[in-house]
């Protein structure tokens, strides 16, 4: 349980520090796309933080994923 815990906690932290450096480097970006949704718009945003902002979800959920999978006997 603990290593599954100390897994989980460096996941998480690990794209909250990426998601942080994403927001920081994409400050001075001048060209910004907008996703369109069928029923919306979104805002504004580079191109970059878009691309960045889908890898570290996707890192995320693959690391919860891969510590959700850890079957009890692997724990030790």
């Amino acid at each position: 349980m603990f290593f599954r815990l100390k897994l989980l906690t460096l996941n998480i932290a690990t794209a909250i520090l990426l998601i942080f450096f994403l927001c920081l480097g994409s400050q001075n970006i001048g060209k910004k796309y907008s996703l369109d949704f069928i029923i919306n718009k979104t805002v504004s945003l580079p191109i970059g933080f878009l691309m960045g902002a889908t890898f570290t979800f996707g890192l995320m959920s693959g690391g919860l994923t891969s510590v959700l999978m850890i079957s009890k006997d692997d724990d030790n």
